[in-house]
């Protein structure tokens, strides 16, 4: 299906103007919501419920995809697992070339704690008799309370470094989620070079495609 033409034909009622430019801004924002995660009838409902303009832009995407989301709209977040980035380059054995993407950088839209408490489990290799996912999500909701307190970067972003530093300072994984703010120190010294790193290479930002 063309999605693109879907957005023109239902939503705005014609193409563009400026053909070519809009369209491809158009579905690059399409495949955005489609590396996200969001299933067909997700984004047909998105294309018919956006304002009509020249292009879709990621600004114009409804707020009711942030719903049910630890990821805050428009906020920079550092962890790998919460960025969408271009496929690495393939090289052609045949012809010699490499196919390359252009460089973008940008965050997720839908990670709940559901995601959370997966990440968690599978990073800790957890047993399926030890998992009480109400109790750990009890246990996360504290801590995204508690780590709003730091100000220079996402509590969301805090604890999934928790857990990962976590992962490779213990000899054996732990199965509880409280266990692992012991290292809370180390991760937030970690974290702040990291951040300030970060900011004065310009590089705490998202990068649209």
């Amino acid at each position: 299906m063309n999605y693109a033409d879907y957005y023109y034909r239902q939503t705005v009622g014609c193409y563009p103007a400026d053909d070519d430019t809009c369209l491809i801004q158009t579905k690059k924002t399409i495949d955005y919501l489609f590396d996200c995660g969001f299933s067909e009838q997700e984004v047909l409902k998105v294309l018919e419920e956006a304002e009509p303009a020249a292009s879709l832009t990621p600004d114009l995407l409804p707020d009711w995809l942030w719903e049910g989301s630890l990821i805050e709209r428009g906020k920079f977040y550092y962890h790998r697992i919460l960025h969408i980035k271009p496929e690495a380059p393939v090289y052609n054995p045949r012809t010699g070339e490499v196919k390359t993407t252009p460089f973008y950088l940008e965050m997720k839209i839908r990670f709940t704690m559901d995601d959370l408490l997966d990440y968690f489990y599978d990073t800790m290799m957890t047993p399926a008799e030890l998992v009480d996912r109400n109790k750990d999500a009890g246990a996360f909701k504290h801590m995204l309370e508690k780590y709003k307190k730091i100000s220079f970067i996402e509590p969301l972003d805090f604890i999934l470094s928790l857990i990962d530093y976590t992962k490779e300072a213990e000899a054996v994984p732990t199965s509880s989620v409280l266990d692992i703010q012991k290292h809370e120190r180390e991760v937030y010294d970690l974290l702040k070079q990291k951040t300030e790193e970060a900011k004065a290479a310009k590089m705490n930002r998202i990068v649209w495609r």
